[in-house]
């Protein structure tokens, strides 16, 4: 018994790690300038060895009635190039505050660092896929998601936010088509593939995972007043949970 009692505690303290592991990307410091976080991508490209003379910076704490993806020249130490962009529609997203998530089939943005691939999509073949860098977009790739243009940001990036539209943005980074073919002739004259960063320094909320929630339900089924064998296979099961997800 005694035993079990010990076991059960530790598997509850994993299953509260795995929820900090979910949050703690929301929790790190964050540059205080876009100057700041160029340099801080100019070594990220270094190490991973993609471009280093542009990468792309995508605030999504700016409302998307603004430029909010800026073309940052590593050579020059400024913006050489601004446009809209539109956030995904996803759990409970709105025009103002977008929902991130890395879940397949959600339709939300995704945030963290990301590599431009030279990769068309199947339908779109303007867009160029996106290659996700961190745990917060590892999915980005085989949820198909691009950097691609859009009549849409067209029509509507003169209002305060551009309204969601499923039909042209499911989280991907959806721009103008005007600045979409800027952003084909730049990738097109340069070597290497670019890096893209989207963050969010301003309002947003971070999705919790499909994985966080069913570690929740785990947690909470062990201590609804079963006996002791119910809470012991409740609880191996969240460490069971645990160890198959992405979170830790």
């Amino acid at each position: 018994m005694k035993t079990r009692r010990v076991i059960s505690s530790a598997l509850l303290l994993l299953a509260v790690a795995a929820g900090m592991a979910a949050i703690r990307p929301a929790m790190r410091r964050t540059p205080a300038t876009i100057e700041a976080r160029a340099e801080k991508a100019l070594r990220y490209a270094g190490r991973k060895g993609l471009n280093e003379n542009y990468c792309l910076l995508l605030d999504y704490g700016i409302e998307s009635g603004k430029p909010r993806l800026f073309v940052w020249s590593f050579n020059n130490n400024r913006v050489v190039y601004s446009a809209h962009a539109m956030h995904g529609p996803g759990m409970g997203s709105t025009a103002v505050t977008p929902v991130f998530s890395n879940t397949p089939g959600n339709k939300c943005s995704s945030v963290g660092r990301f590599e431009v691939t030279r990769d068309r999509g199947r339908r779109n073949k303007t867009g160029l896929r996106l290659k996700g860098l961190e745990r917060s977009n590892s999915m980005a790739y085989s949820r198909g998601i691009m950097i691609h243009g859009s009549k849409w940001v067209d029509l509507n990036k003169w209002r305060q936010y551009i309204p969601l539209n499923e039909k042209s943005c499911q989280g991907c980074v959806t721009i103008s088509t005007r600045d979409m073919a800027y952003i084909n002739s730049l990738v097109g004259k340069e070597e290497g593939n670019l890096l893209l960063w989207s963050y969010c320094d301003g309002q947003g909320k971070e999705g919790v995972s499909r994985h966080v929630l069913r570690l929740k339900k785990w947690a909470a089924d062990a201590y609804k007043g079963r006996d002791e064998k119910h809470r012991f296979k409740a609880l191996e099961g969240t460490l069971k949970l645990f160890l198959a997800s992405h979170v830790y």
